[in-house]
């Protein structure tokens, strides 16, 4: 994707965590789950674009913490977290992977991690604007 200043980013942030909300609410959980992850990606490449790095065309949330060296402030249950989030990037998934992948993911599990998408969005803009 291409290299955009952090607001930009920050507005697609922004578009994905109300779009996994809804997605939620109709019952696409798979999608609510896909959306968070999308939200923390793009937050993550505010966070780089801020910090005048460049942006890597990579989806692993971990790696993207690493390389931004954050990864140490997040706890082991955050990280397992995002490790299951990145699971989730369905861009390049075959209809068959995302059947498989929507077996495990129920409402509760839906709704936690939005909240958790939520809750890591808002940790990551306060970062920004610190």
């Amino acid at each position: 994707m291409e290299n955009l200043n952090y607001q930009k980013w920050l507005e697609r942030v922004k578009y994905d965590m109300d779009t996994a909300e809804a997605m939620y609410v109709t019952g696409r959980y798979i999608y609510a789950v896909f959306m968070g992850q999308q939200a923390i990606e793009k937050c993550f490449k505010a966070l780089m674009a801020f910090k005048g790095m460049e942006i890597v065309p990579i989806h692993n949330l971990r790696r993207l913490a690493e390389i931004i060296g954050i990864i140490d402030e997040m706890s082991k249950e955050d990280v397992k977290k995002v490790d299951f989030l990145s699971q989730y990037y369905l861009n390049a998934r075959y209809k068959e992977d995302i059947e498989e992948l929507s077996l495990q993911i129920t409402a509760d599990v839906a709704k936690e991690f939005v909240s958790f998408s939520k809750e890591k969005v808002e940790w990551l803009i306060r970062k920004i604007k610190q």
